[in-house]
């Protein structure tokens, strides 16, 4: 059975930034296709208590001039919390997310989530009839594993990640 989840975009962000816990932000980037902490390693490992993946990196590109080679942490959980169509309480959790690491204090979010990640779920951006912008998940499970697929060439890269339902 298809489940709806709504989240609120922040007001004040012209593209889908919604609330995790602690006050933290997440970017939905539809133009992504890892999943990137922007707001360095220190912060990560407190609020997520993130492991770092040794022999790993990922090579960041699309955030300015050229790349950087930055860390890779596995974080448990991540939970995006909203409501279901009758107004309930409902959650969608990223089991094992798999990020790379990088300290940009300017960036729009603390966490920036690929469409890649919602690859088992049907992502919806709402801007029309609604009072604020929302972004609408319909998922059929609620725990995702998101796993990296590594480079073909060099496999201590991670190329990008897809999620995979919890079966």
């Amino acid at each position: 059975m298809v489940s709806s989840l709504t989240l609120r975009i922040l007001k004040g962000y012209a593209r889908p930034v919604v609330s995790l816990k602690g006050g933290l932000t997440c970017l939905i980037d539809s133009g992504a296709d890892t999943p990137v902490w922007t707001k360095g390693a220190e912060r990560l490992c407190r609020f997520y208590n993130a492991e770092k993946v040794m022999g790993k990196k990922f090579l960041l590109s699309g955030f300015g001039n050229g790349y950087e080679i930055i860390d890779v942490y596995k974080v448990s959980d991540v939970d995006l919390i909203g409501v279901d169509k009758n107004g309930t309480e409902d959650k969608i959790t990223f089991i094992n997310l798999i990020v790379g690491c990088t300290t940009r204090p300017s960036m729009i979010a603390d966490l920036i989530l690929p469409n890649t990640a919602f690859s088992h779920m049907n992502l919806i951006l709402r801007n029309l009839d609604v009072q604020y912008p929302i972004v609408e998940v319909e998922h059929d499970k609620t725990d995702y594993y998101v796993n990296p697929i590594y480079r073909a060439d060099d496999d201590r890269f991670v190329d990008r990640v897809y999620s995979f339902t919890n079966i």
